[in-house]
């Protein structure tokens, strides 16, 4: 793996710890668990099914939580150039208020142009700001959009320049953002702490913010550390129902998580100020042996986690299906109106290719729901009993 792809696998890898160890990524994880819940049952009670399927159109609690995701979820992009920034506190106090991202104001100075409203600094600008400044701490020639990739380092150089290159200090801002239920809101909520303790660094950060915020829940005051492990125990629920199997592996990934939580400490932090994230055999010790991983995927490959069943390695049942749901739920809704199976690239790489198993075939296109050769996407359809429905593509 060249450096470049291990920086890349490094970023999408923050992605998934991210989900799993933050309240705000554990909640849209368990929620996507029980809307996936509502699609199975809804195509188990019905013959003929429309795609792309939008549930969230008669569902008021889909649409609650699709509403509410996107109010945290911030600019995606943006089509001008960015010059400079301006940061108003009556913006983060209606984005508080009114449980939004936060608009920040922007100046053009090429073309001479300002936007009071520029962009939303929101969820997407925090995960993708921590995962950006991980992966250069492997590649600083990664070149990524500035929004929604370089916003936490605009608001920083704008508020606390002398951290500005500080990728170790981002990342854990970011980080402890993701505790709020807003995390646009808790980013600037991190920063007030982190200016008030100028010599603190990421991991005194994180346990200040995890053991000494309260937090209100179910009419009860508590430190985040206690609702991260109520959040956490119930995600371990909702994945066991999803699947309707006891967990092995993620059942032992869920584990460390909560016991890290309970010592008030993250081990993703630890390991940026005690190791060097370029060394790849220290980072799969600490990291990947402690977080596990769902799937790899590549270009002419995928990496499921193994387990030894009568003396053979066997992907675990667990990690196939969540992969699986995923390929389902992106047919379902029919992202940017593809057709196409999102594991068609990697499947059809081997078409041509002497001696090579390929499970790819002319209806991975566009007729998956047609298709009867065993794959990820037919077995986890017959595994929740809604393979044989009649599938009406309206796109």
């Amino acid at each position: 793996m060249t450096l470049s792809a291990y920086a890349t696998f490094v970023h999408e890898y923050i992605h998934y710890i991210q989900h799993i160890t933050s309240l705000y990524g554990i909640r849209m994880s368990d929620m996507y668990n029980r809307m996936f819940a509502k699609y199975r049952d809804y195509i188990r009670n019905n013959d003929e099914i429309n795609v792309p399927l939008k549930l969230w159109e008669t569902d008021r609690h889909i649409h609650q939580f699709i509403f509410h995701f996107n109010n945290l979820e911030g600019t995606r992009t943006t089509d001008f150039n960015i010059s400079d920034i301006e940061i108003d506190e009556r913006e983060i106090s209606i984005a508080k208020k009114e449980k939004t991202a936060v608009w920040i104001g922007c100046y053009d100075f090429e073309n001479d142009k300002a936007k009071e409203h520029g962009f939303q600094f929101g969820h997407r600008c925090v995960i993708e700001g921590m995962a950006h400044a991980i992966q250069s701490m492997i590649n600083n020639d990664v070149s990524h959009a500035i929004i929604p990739y370089h916003a936490v380092e605009l608001i920083i150089s704008k508020t606390m320049p002398d951290i500005a290159q500080d990728n170790k200090k981002i990342a854990s801002i970011c980080l402890c953002a993701l505790l709020w239920d807003n995390p646009g809101i808790g980013f600037f909520e991190v920063l007030k702490l982190f200016k008030q303790h100028p010599n603190w660094d990421g991991k005194d950060l994180y346990q200040s913010v995890i053991r000494d915020y309260a937090v209100s829940y179910k009419g009860k005051s508590m430190p985040f550390y206690r609702l991260l492990n109520i959040f956490s125990n119930d995600f371990k629920g909702s994945l066991e129902a999803l699947m309707g199997t006891d967990l092995e592996y993620y059942s032992q990934v869920i584990n460390n998580c909560i016991l890290d939580c309970s010592k008030c400490h993250h081990q993703l932090i630890d390991f940026l100020y005690d190791c060097n994230i370029s060394d790849r055999e220290i980072f799969k010790e600490k990291l990947l042996n402690h977080y596990g991983y769902p799937f790899i995927d590549g270009k002419n490959q995928s990496v499921l986690p193994k387990n030894m069943v009568g003396g053979k390695m066997s992907a675990y049942k667990e990690s196939a299906i969540l992969y699986g749901v995923e390929l389902i739920m992106a047919r379902l809704l029919t992202y940017n109106k593809k057709k196409e199976c999102r594991r068609y690239p990697i499947c059809s790489s081997t078409m041509f290719l002497e001696d090579a198993k390929c499970d790819a075939t002319e209806e991975c296109l566009s007729t998956q729901w047609k298709k009867n050769k065993p794959c990820i996407f037919t077995e986890t359809l017959r595994y929740f009993g809604i393979k044989d429905k009649n599938y009406q593509d309206k796109i």
